[in-house]
């Protein structure tokens, strides 16, 4: 019954899908209020600009990706960076959807 909904999109003559899964950069922000992300702007330079990343494999948990206990207990803000390019076609249409799986709770996304 759910398979003919909208839960996850299906490519169709009228769709096209692009799949992001795969390598990210990510940084966990462990500052004191967690909130350096925010406070210094991580998202308008590359993300290495602001500090060391690792490569995190997308979908996964980064809790349990590493063995550093920092990570593995981090609650709060973490930052995924990811290179995509939109297909000319794309960008003529009326409309394109990121759909984001799996960001537990609340997510903040920004597309340069």
């Amino acid at each position: 019954a759910l398979e003919s909904g909208m839960l996850f999109p299906r490519e169709s003559e009228s769709r096209q899908i692009r799949e992001l899964q795969g390598m990210w950069n990510f940084r966990a922000d462990t500052s004191f209020d967690r909130n350096a992300g925010f406070k210094d702007k991580w998202y308008e330079q590359r993300l290495e600009k602001s500090g060391p990343v690792i490569r995190m494999p997308v979908p996964s948990s980064y809790n349990d990706i590493t063995v550093e206990q920092d990570l593995r207990d981090h609650v709060g803000w973490v930052w995924y960076e990811r290179d995509f390019f939109v297909p000319m076609d794309w960008v003529q249409s009326k409309r394109i959807v990121l759909r984001i799986d799996s960001a537990h709770y609340y997510a903040i996304v920004v597309s340069n």
